[in-house]
């Protein structure tokens, strides 16, 4: 119990310290080690004996892909083209490791292949929602959805500390609503195979909590910043963010449950690793960067 308040005393303040206090590219830094770490998490319970290079390739590519999309000017071809080569040589790497070692004591299986493109690739990808809403008006930046959609955004920089907040904001009152909830009429599992603890009642507190959430955060947002906030967006955005952010969390269970483990990491001591903390959050933040990039928030 100890180290799980150690955790939240250190860990939650100096969170917010860089997501508000610093520059902008604090926020990119983090999320950088937030993709690279949980690509390394990833691989390390679902791979089947990776070679060290998969482990270097998917850890460099999940890094890689915060810094080109946050910034634009650093790219060669545009945002979303170079982010584009990044993937395709990412990818033909993988496919020339695989071919290369078919055959000897260790290759490199398909599976594993695949646990590497989703560490690598697809999950900083969703984190990196998270720099982008912390993004500032002078920088322009871009968010690829589905390898096609462009999202353009220039906002307020201090309308991103409120934005970049959201996700958060979302992830974590909602899941003690949830647990609060669960723990009072929880009766029903909902995924017992998959999540024990997790109940029909807890999912419907989920949401309450995150739309609860985003409302008090656009009231500070108001008094504060003076951001003009749409209540009635907020309370949507929190409850469809918040479903989106169960199914994170169900999914990463998922994986530990099929590699018979508790925890992906000991990173947080008892609150397990960065997985086991930013699962519902990576499933979250492009929920609210859509919504900020449309102009609903």
């Amino acid at each position: 119990m100890k180290q799980r308040w150690l955790v939240v005393i250190v860990g939650l303040p100096a969170l917010l310290a860089v997501l508000l206090a610093c520059p902008a590219w604090a926020t990119m830094l983090v999320v950088c080690g937030i993709a690279g770490i949980a690509a390394y998490e990833l691989l390390h319970v679902a791979g089947k004996d990776a070679p060290v290079s998969v482990y270097v390739l998917t850890i460099v590519s999940a890094a890689a892909h915060e810094v080109l999309l946050y910034y634009r000017e650093w790219t060669f071809f545009g945002s979303l083209e170079t982010v584009t080569v990044l993937r395709w040589a990412f990818i033909m790497l993988l496919f020339l490791i695989a071919v290369h070692r078919f055959g000897r004591e260790t290759p490199l299986a398909f599976s594993t292949l695949c646990v590497a493109v989703v560490g690598g690739i697809v999950f900083p990808t969703l984190y990196s929602a998270i720099a982008l809403l912390r993004g500032c008006a002078d920088c322009g930046i871009v968010f690829p959805a589905m390898y096609s959609c462009i999202f353009l955004l220039r906002m307020d920089e201090n309308y991103g500390k409120v934005y970049v907040l959201a996700p958060f904001c979302v992830a974590f009152v909602g899941d003690a609503l949830s647990m609060y909830f669960g723990m009072w009429f929880g009766k029903r599992k909902m995924a017992p195979h998959v999540s024990p603890h997790k109940t029909w009642a807890g999912a419907i507190g989920g949401p309450i909590g995150s739309a609860l959430a985003l409302v008090l955060l656009g009231l500070a947002g108001q008094k504060l910043l003076g951001y003009a906030p749409n209540y009635l967006m907020l309370i949507l955005v929190g409850v469809v963010a918040n479903v989106f952010g169960q199914l994170g969390d169900l999914s990463m269970s998922l994986i530990k449950r099929e590699a018979g483990i508790k925890d992906y990491s000991h990173l947080f001591l008892t609150h397990g690793g960065m997985l086991d903390r930013f699962d519902s959050s990576m499933f979250i933040a492009p929920i609210v960067w859509f919504a900020v990039s449309g102009g609903l928030l």
